[in-house]
Parts: C-alpha cells; sequence; structure tokens
C-alpha cells in the first residue's frame, strides 16, 4: 500500500515536472522569437533608412503575433505647430492620413502624447471619453511620443480590434520597439533634409538664380554633348549669343527691379521659342546663349527673326515709355570637334556686327 501510494505521488510530481517544463518552454520560444524580432528590425534598421519600410515590418509582426491591428508612425514639426507625413498601416496597406494641427489639441490622442511626452493607454473597459482614431474604431490604443535628445520628433500608435485590453507583452513589446522606431524615424528625416539640400545644390549649380534658365557653365557642359553627337553625324550645328539693346536705358529710367522683370520675361520667351529645338542658357547680364543642331542656315535664320519679333513685343522700354529694347544676335556655325569655349571669340565678334547693322540685327557666319 505505501509502495502504491508512493508511485502515485511520484506520478504526480513527474506530471506536474511535464507541465511546468512545457509552460517554461513555450515563454522561452516566445521571448526568442521577440528578440529574434528585435534583431531583424536592428538588421532593417543598419541597411534602410525608410521609415515606411520600418512601419511595415512592425505592423507585420504585430499583426501575425496579436491579430488585426493599425499601426502609425508620425513626424513632428514643431515650427509648423502639425504633425504630419504619416505613416499609418491598416488591413494590410498604407492609410492616407491628414495633417493633425496642434489647434486640434486633444482631440487627438496622437498629438496628445506628443505635446506631453507623455504615452497613453485607452481601453475599452476603462475608457469614459469617445476615442478620436485613425482608420476603424478600435478597443484598445496605445500611444507614445518619440523623443531624441529630449526633442518630441514623432509619435507612435498601436491599435487593436480583438480584444479590449492590451497584454503586458504587447505593450513590452511597443516599448523595446520605441527606440528603433525613433532612430529611424531621425534617419527619414535627416534623409530628406539631405535630398532637399542636395537638390537645392544641384539646382544652383545649374540654373540661373534670376531667370531659371541654364546658367553659362552648365550651358556649355549640356549642349557639348549635342554638339559633338551632330557634328559626328555631320549635321549643322549654330551657336547664337545675344545681347539686349540699350538694356542700361531700362535699369537707369526704372530701376533693376523691372530691369529683373524685364530680363525674366526675355528668358521665358526663349526658353519657349527653343524648348523643342535646342538649349538656352543666360551668359550673364542681358546677354543669352542658344544652340541648335540639325537645322539648316536659313532655319537658323528664320528662329533668329523669330526671336526678333517675340523680344519686340515685349514691350521692354528704356526711355520714359518711348524707345523700346530691341535684341541683337550673333550666329555661329559650328563645323569641327573644338570646345565650345574655343568658339566664343568668333561669336563675339558675330554679336559686335550685329549690334552696329541697322536693318536686320542679325549677323552669321
Amino acid at each position: 500500500m505505501n509502495f502504491k501510494k508512493k508511485n502515485k505521488f511520484t506520478k504526480n510530481i513527474h506530471k506536474k515536472k511535464i507541465s511546468y517544463n512545457t509552460k517554461d518552454t513555450h515563454k522561452l520560444m516566445r521571448e526568442k522569437n521577440i528578440l529574434y524580432f528585435i534583431r531583424e528590425i536592428t538588421k532593417a534598421l543598419v541597411s534602410s533608412n525608410s521609415i515606411e519600410d520600418i512601419s511595415k515590418m512592425i505592423y507585420n509582426f504585430l499583426k501575425d503575433r496579436y491579430g488585426d491591428c493599425t499601426i502609425g508612425i508620425a513626424v513632428n514639426f514643431p515650427k509648423e505647430k502639425k504633425i504630419s507625413d504619416c505613416f499609418f498601416f491598416e488591413d494590410d496597406k498604407r492609410l492616407d492620413f491628414k495633417d493633425i494641427l496642434y489647434s486640434e489639441g486633444s482631440a487627438s490622442k496622437l498629438l496628445k502624447s506628443v505635446l506631453s511626452k507623455k504615452e497613453y493607454i485607452f481601453e475599452s473597459k476603462t475608457r469614459k471619453e469617445t476615442l478620436v482614431s485613425v482608420g476603424k474604431v478600435p478597443k484598445a490604443s496605445y500611444f507614445t511620443p518619440l523623443i531624441l535628445e529630449k526633442d518630441v520628433i514623432g509619435a507612435f500608435t498601436f491599435q487593436i480590434y480583438e480584444r479590449d485590453t492590451f497584454s503586458m507583452e504587447e505593450l513590452d513589446i511597443c516599448r523595446e520597439l520605441i527606440p528603433f522606431m525613433t532612430i529611424a524615424l531621425n534617419n527619414t528625416i535627416q534623409n530628406k533634409k539631405i535630398l532637399m539640400a542636395n537638390k537645392i545644390l544641384e539646382k544652383y549649380s545649374k540654373y540661373d538664380d534670376l531667370t531659371g534658365i541654364y546658367n553659362r557653365r552648365f550651358f556649355y557642359e549640356s549642349f557639348e554633348k549635342v554638339y559633338k553627337k551632330a557634328i559626328v553625324k555631320k549635321k549643322k550645328v549654330f551657336l547664337y549669343l545675344m545681347d539686349l539693346d540699350n538694356f542700361k536705358g531700362v535699369n537707369d529710367n526704372f530701376g533693376h527691379f523691372v530691369g529683373d522683370e524685364s530680363l525674366i520675361k526675355v528668358a521665358k520667351a526663349l526658353k519657349k521659342l527653343f524648348c523643342n529645338t535646342g538649349k538656352i542658357g543666360r551668359y550673364g547680364g542681358d546677354e543669352f546663349l542658344c544652340g541648335v543642331a540639325d537645322i539648316s542656315k536659313e532655319e537658323a535664320i528664320q528662329l533668329a527673326e523669330k526671336i526678333i519679333d517675340e523680344i519686340d513685343r515685349l514691350d521692354i522700354y528704356y526711355n520714359n515709355l518711348k524707345d523700346k529694347t530691341s535684341i541683337s544676335i550673333g550666329i555661329l556655325e559650328l563645323n569641327s570637334q573644338k570646345n565650345l569655349r574655343d568658339y566664343f571669340l568668333e561669336l563675339d565678334k558675330n554679336l559686335y556686327k550685329a549690334k552696329k547693322s541697322t536693318t536686320t540685327k542679325i549677323y552669321i557666319s
């Protein structure tokens, strides 16, 4: 009898031991999966600076693990007093989301977390107020600011639909991910700033600040390729140097603001005429450079005549609305593989002869 009792007791202990080990094993596996995901997020952070990619990864992980959900990462713009550039995912797609203005105050819990620098948890069982949510109405929502060196650079939200409350594991994972989301968001913001700065630098390196057409350096760079390709194919190429007559009188009589406006109008007219046929740039002051390939000498002259007519129609006056500014055009046919700049002395002579002309204001050689 004692033996049987002992044997029964041993079986019970064995059962309890097995039960305990199984539960412990599941817990370790969950923790291992979470750690694995954190490592994957870290890798993604190193390989990608896209907050959208990171957001999608977090959404997929939380959805697969905890069921139907929404996640969102938004950027804070304190100077503009708004939250914008929001990356929200719901139903396996990104949501279109409008800017959240600071003036909305506590109506937006995402904004509330940004302004207060605190996290908020809203659950159906404990909620006393109506929640303004993104997309579908969730049963529980989590909001937290993303803070980098005391500055709130954005906010994160996690919203669920199948349960009234969050598990501690869900909240712990969200809190574990916050530093990674903050870094990813900061990288995205900095990359955008760099891209914007590069675009501005590119613009200033290629285009004339006043008129918006090519500057002299980039005109030579862009048209030289066209010109050399045309020469190889034995096509005619023409270079134009144009100068506004009596333009100093525009500045002297009406001021430099009117002078600048006149140059902008001239550049716009030239751009319209050359948009399909060639390149155009500002040489400096009131001088413009244009290049055209694959047209005949007669067509080159006809184009110059159109330019003169177009500038005449702009009605740019230089002497108290009595005398109109005209344009003189020197044209040179390019016939070798010389550098474009090497043609300038001869082209300048053609412009000088055009300005001295009392009839056509065009000289071509």
